[in-house]
């Protein structure tokens, strides 16, 4: 199992999130249209350089996603982390070091959710932002599958990652409404549950 996200990481997801909290004040304090890049910097305590290391527009960092970077070199770089593990495993940790420990705050979707529904603007830039984060992560998928001796590179196609990935998001947020949200702990029962549910409707 990989191990727990490293100092770096850890560093960029606080200042993605920091920079994400003021843009979303200020939208709300002054509408998107009257808020600047210049603005969320300074309230961030980032130079506005820095801003466009975490995110492409004020609406980008109003939605505040808070996925680590999903350039193909990243990627490569998180699956050879994952490598040699079970098909499972391997894709709720690849989700981890993906995501971060951040995507089951209920509040942030919830944030995000009301802000769409103010700004409607924001709509097309959620949704082209889900289709991206998608595509990068069912590629990834496949390529544990491929790596997978119990899958292989024919039983690796999109559908059967778009399906197992579906599973592991469903069962993290299942995993998620339960006291114990450690890290491992929410791990453990991912996989359980993907697996458990998996060998149940093999043997129907």
């Amino acid at each position: 199992m990989p191990e727990t996200m490293g100092l770096r990481d850890r560093k960029r997801i606080e200042t993605r999130r920091r920079i994400a909290e003021s843009a979303r004040s200020l939208a709300l304090e002054h509408e998107i249209d009257h808020t600047t890049i210049e603005q969320i910097a300074a309230r961030a305590d980032v130079s506005p350089r820095t801003f466009f290391n975490y995110f492409d527009s004020k609406e980008d960092a109003v939605l505040g996603h808070t996925e680590l970077d999903l350039s193909p070199e990243a990627l490569a770089a998180h699956l050879e982390t994952v490598d040699g593990e079970p098909a499972a495993q391997a894709v709720v940790d690849l989700a981890f070091l993906v995501f971060g420990e951040t995507f089951a705050d209920e509040s942030e979707r919830t944030a995000r959710k009301e802000l769409v529904v103010r700004f409607p603007q924001l709509m097309r830039r959620q949704v082209n932002r889900m289709t991206s984060v998608s595509e990068a992560m069912v590629g990834a998928v496949r390529t544990v599958l491929e790596r997978d001796p119990a899958w292989g590179p024919e039983a690796a196609t999109p559908q059967a990652a778009e399906m197992l990935l579906g599973m592991c998001m469903t069962a993290l947020r299942a995993a998620a409404r339960d006291e114990d949200t450690a890290p491992d702990a929410v791990r453990a029962r991912m996989v359980a549950l993907i697996r458990d549910t998996a060998s149940r409707i093999a043997a129907d």
